[in-house]
């Protein structure tokens, strides 16, 4: 996805709100906004340089700035501990759903509302005690999906990778591989092998896998781990061997979660040599309008895309 004009304003505030929340000195506040404004304006209207480019950028710049490896882990450590503490209510939903095809859509649905743990995001409000008390109607509000699209390609392929999105939500996440790892599945989780904004890492997956009591803390037994990289989304420049291998693989359904994975696979999923069409779904909460056009959704609903 091409940055929108709405994208340039939501990229400089988050970086405004990232910089009071790892910087103390206003001055370097100005310094750190400074050098991203400049980098947007340099680079923007360039090919494949979508709002995840720019954000991964912001990032590194807040990090040289603060000298924090990961300025936002007390964030991700409080949305870790809201995640699990409502695992319960996700496992009611899932138990409560008869057939095969209706836990389905309970694992689509857990996905989904688990994208509206997100921080910092220009016209969207976020609350750790608001979502906890929204979270069971948060599972049942109207889902925008390809139904039997996505029905289709999750009950036809083995093999799926399932790129997460931020901490918090990656217990949900756990939970959904841990059922499709039951329903026979064999899946590859690929979160990301540093800090990079909210997003979950190696670590923040073994925690999580170890909660909902996947066997040998996800190493082994259906699943594996493999990470994209440090970036904001998927980056085809910067990630490993190993990942790529899996993610042009065609046995592999790509289960894509979060509007940062959107931004940047969707500028070049139609590549032939990837070959995504038709096993590729995006798993996200639309939090701005230039994501919800683009996909072609209200601003706000949840989202499951088979492109």
């Amino acid at each position: 996805m091409k940055p929108k004009s709405d994208c340039i304003a939501c990229l400089v505030e988050r970086t405004k709100y990232e910089c009071d929340m790892a910087l103390n000195d206003d001055r370097e506040k100005i310094l750190a906004l400074k050098e991203f404004i400049a980098f947007l304006l340099e680079h923007l209207g360039e090919e494949r340089k979508s709002p995840a480019f720019f954000g991964t950028e912001r990032e590194k710049i807040i990090k040289k700035w603060s000298g924090a490896k990961d300025p936002h882990r007390e964030v991700k450590r409080r949305s870790n501990a809201v995640a699990k503490g409502l695992l319960p209510e996700a496992y009611k939903f899932y138990n409560a759903a008869a057939s095969t095809e209706d836990k389905i859509e309970a694992l689509i649905r857990i996905a989904a509302a688990a994208n509206s743990m997100e921080y910092g995001i220009k016209g969207y409000s976020y609350d750790d005690d608001l979502f906890k008390g929204d979270f069971v109607h948060t599972l049942n509000e109207k889902l925008n999906w390809n139904k039997d699209l996505v029905l289709s390609a999750i009950k036809g392929r083995k093999k799926i990778l399932y790129l997460t999105d931020n901490a918090g939500e990656i217990f949900f996440d756990a939970f959904v591989v841990k059922k499709l790892i039951e329903m026979g599945k064999e899946v590859v989780v690929s979160p990301k092998n540093a800090p990079v904004i909210n997003d979950a890492t190696i670590e923040d997956v073994k925690e999580a896998i170890t909660s909902v009591g996947i066997p040998n803390s996800g190493l082994g037994d259906g699943i594996e781990v493999v990470p994209s990289g440090a970036c904001i989304g998927v980056s085809i420049e910067e990630a490993g061997e190993e990942f790529l291998k899996v993610f042009s693989d065609d046995k592999y359904l790509v289960i894509a979660k979060g509007m940062g994975n959107y931004e940047a696979i969707s500028e070049f999923e139609a590549e032939p040599w990837l070959g995504l069409k038709g096993r590729l779904i995006y798993i996200l909460r639309a939090k701005c309008e230039p994501i919800a056009s683009s996909i072609g959704v209200k601003k706000g609903e949840l989202v499951a895309k088979l492109v």
